[in-house]
């Protein structure tokens, strides 16, 4: 769900920068009072969870793939202010790290993968709550609507921006339901994802779900930390296996002849080291580095933003 560099024209990208950064720092004034010590560590290991989970796609149909975009995983367990600013530091060191999205479609790829994913996932979880109550089968349940949701509105909303500045005419009717239906079977796998991890952390640390009103308080701050550690180590190692097949944004746009230039690469490029010569190796310490960089980055920028030393 990346949207590469040239797909979308100069101007729709500048508009969805705006509105992308302008929404972003809404959300960082918001949070700026909420944000304690805890949550900060939390959202440093979310991010960095996401990211890992970002990293492995899954076959979705005969040279299809998908993977999490993370958006309702993120909101559920930090709520929606914290949620948006954690998808959109994954998205931005993606983008500036490792090439996965490009430079001039930053602000559409925040806009679609942070604050869209985000958004649905919280107004779908929020519904779901007040339909079916707050039960930990409710909350599970509504985990995989929402994740469900907030795939498929993401991938509207690339149809819907690329009506208005694709840089190639294509029959946006055909587009639109080639999205939609490759983005349903993702929006499952994502939806099925973020209920077996909200599930988890349901079961062993209710207190760190935000949309959870039945917290059972606990001040074990390195139980919460031993979880997401094991998580990220443990899905670091299946990075190397994740299937090399298009996603369903890259299938689509080879069905349709989407055309993408070539963009600006900083550092590195599809989450390898080149100087590594081992696959497997240069994928983990990649994952590895990722991960790092986004926890650190995640933290400082929440310590900065609430005053913290």
């Amino acid at each position: 769900m990346h949207v590469p560099d040239g797909f979308i024209n100069a101007q729709v990208s500048a508009a969805t920068g705006l509105i992308s950064f302008a929404t972003l720092w809404a959300y960082i004034k918001s949070a700026k009072n909420l944000v304690a010590d805890k949550l900060i560590a939390l959202t440093g290991m979310m991010s960095a969870l996401i990211f890992v989970l970002q990293m492995i796609n899954f076959p979705i149909a005969a040279g299809t793939s998908g993977h999490l975009l993370g958006g309702a995983l993120a909101v559920i367990v930090l709520g929606p202010s914290l949620g948006v600013i954690c998808i959109s530091i994954v998205v931005i060191i993606q983008s500036l790290l490792f090439a996965d999205g490009g430079l001039s479609a930053l602000g559409v790829n925040v806009l679609n993968m942070a604050i869209v994913t985000s958004l649905t996932g919280w107004l779908s979880i929020t519904f779901w709550k007040k339909v079916f109550g707050d039960s930990r089968v409710s909350l599970i349940s509504g985990s995989v609507v929402a994740g469900l949701f907030s795939v498929v509105f993401s991938s509207i909303a690339f149809v819907l921006e690329y009506a208005i500045g694709g840089t190639v005419s294509v029959p946006l009717g055909s587009v639109l339901v080639a999205m939609i239906s490759t983005h349903l079977f993702i929006g499952l796998g994502e939806g099925i994802i973020t209920a077996l991890i909200i599930s988890l952390l349901l079961r062993v640390r209710s207190d760190l779900v935000y949309v959870n009103t039945k917290k059972s308080s606990s001040n074990n701050i390195s139980t919460s930390y031993g979880i997401f550690i094991i998580l990220i180590l443990s899905l670091t190692l299946i990075t190397p296996y994740a299937s090399s097949s298009p996603d369903g944004l890259e299938s689509v746009a080879s069905d349709f002849g989407f055309q993408e230039t070539d963009g600006i690469v900083l550092l590195l490029e599809d989450y390898g080291i080149s100087s590594i010569n081992n696959t497997f190796l240069s994928t983990i310490v990649s994952a590895l580095f990722g991960v790092l960089v986004i926890t650190g980055a995640s933290t400082l920028f929440l310590r900065k933003k609430s005053g913290k030393n």
